[in-house]
This record gives structure tokens, C-alpha cells and sequence, in this order.
């Protein structure tokens, strides 16, 4: 029988890093978003069974970021209006993306179901839900700012060990296009999706996508 290896537990535990690519953009691994992802969820379940509505906004942002790519100013100007889920569709639009552009953006069909119930939940809170009113709101009734979309990120970047100066909500998207490129293979599909004007700008992607399958 193998000998079992005996680790000194007084050692104090490593941080799991978000990777660095070689173009220098960092972002997280698929098991570290398997990480986030859950622990979001679960403090919403939890803040629905206590009437805490700030981690049911909270696990909503998570999903859509870490599901779309979305940019932190394209996330807090979601209007309710702005959500394709009707029949036969599954997108969110972006009114003002980076240069003003504006278009859909793809989304899977559990996050189509969440934001749907989201959409429910605001309004048996009392939420607007319009079609112009903003999808994030504070806890005065206020917009989301990019600003604040980056410090919810960062919240639960924390609690798990995962938060480094300088990352946060941007490296979501870092981490989702990298994935999106290792489903598809298609550097186009990517380029489309994250409103990139230059497929030049989506290259390093594929780049990263390379170094991991070397390492």
C-alpha cells in the first residue's frame, strides 16, 4: 500500500491566482467561475429566505456577467426592456456598448429562465420593470454605476480568495471569452459576441486558448 503523504497543516494556504495571459490580460479558470458562480447562487437563496434583496441582484449580475461577457457599463445600463426572452428568443440588448455601438448579445437559455423570474421577483417588490427602467437598482431606488457592478464582483472575488488589485468584473470577461473560444473554435463567433471592432482585439483569445492546451 503507497505511503500516504503527510502536508504540514500550519502552512498558510496558496491564493488561487487568476491566470495571466501572455498578451498580459488576466482571467479566471473554468473551475475558479465553478467556484463563483455557485457561491453567489447560494447567498441568494439564503437572501431570499431572510428578505435580503442585495445578493438576489448580486447572483442575478453574476450570472449574466460570467454568462455574456458584458462589460461593467453595459451591465449596469440594462434596461428591463432590454431582455429578449419572449418566444424563440434569447438575448439581451445593449444600447450603448464601447463606441456607442449597440446590438444583441446571445444568451443560454438558463440565463434567459433566470432573468425572466428576475424580472418577476422586481416587480412583486415593488420594482419598476418598464421597458427603460434599469435592471440593477441600489437600495434607495438608484441605478447601478459601472462603479458599483465592479465592487459587487469584487465582494465575492474576496470571500473567495480570488481578488488581486486591478481585476474584477473585466476579468469575468476575460475569462468568458476565453471559454467561449474553447466551445466554438470559431474566432468570428467570439468577435460577434463580445462587439469587438477588430478581430485583432479577439486573437489573443485563441493565443491563450493554445498556451493551455501546451501547458
Amino acid at each position: 500500500m503507497p505511503q500516504l503523504l503527510n502536508f504540514p497543516t500550519n502552512r498558510p494556504r496558496p491564493r488561487p491566482q487568476a491566470k495571466r495571459s501572455a498578451d498580459g490580460f488576466r482571467y479566471f479558470t473554468e473551475l475558479q467561475i465553478k467556484l463563483i458562480r455557485p457561491t453567489a447562487r447560494d447567498a441568494s437563496q439564503l437572501g431570499l429566505a431572510k428578505g435580503q434583496v442585495t445578493a438576489v441582484r448580486e447572483w442575478m449580475l453574476l450570472d449574466l456577467l460570467t454568462s455574456t461577457g458584458l462589460r461593467e457599463s453595459e451591465a449596469s445600463d440594462l434596461r428591463c426592456g432590454d431582455i429578449r426572452a419572449g418566444y424563440g428568443e434569447s438575448a439581451v440588448f445593449v444600447r450603448s456598448g464601447k463606441g456607442d455601438k449597440s446590438r444583441p448579445v446571445q444568451i443560454p437559455d438558463s440565463l434567459r429562465h433566470h432573468l425572466k423570474s428576475y424580472l418577476v421577483w422586481k416587480r412583486e417588490h415593488g420594482e419598476p420593470t418598464g421597458p427603460d427602467d434599469h435592471l440593477f437598482l441600489g437600495r434607495r431606488g438608484e441605478p447601478w454605476s459601472g462603479w458599483a457592478v465592479g465592487d459587487h464582483v469584487k465582494k465575492y472575488l474576496r470571500r473567495l480568495n480570488l481578488y488581486e488589485p486591478g481585476k474584477s468584473a473585466h476579468s469575468l470577461r476575460h475569462s468568458y471569452a476565453v471559454e467561449l473560444y474553447k466551445q466554438k473554435r470559431d474566432i468570428r463567433a467570439v468577435q460577434k459576441q463580445l462587439r469587438h471592432a477588430s478581430i485583432q482585439t479577439t486573437q489573443k483569445y485563441a493565443v491563450v486558448t493554445n498556451e493551455d492546451i501546451q501547458d
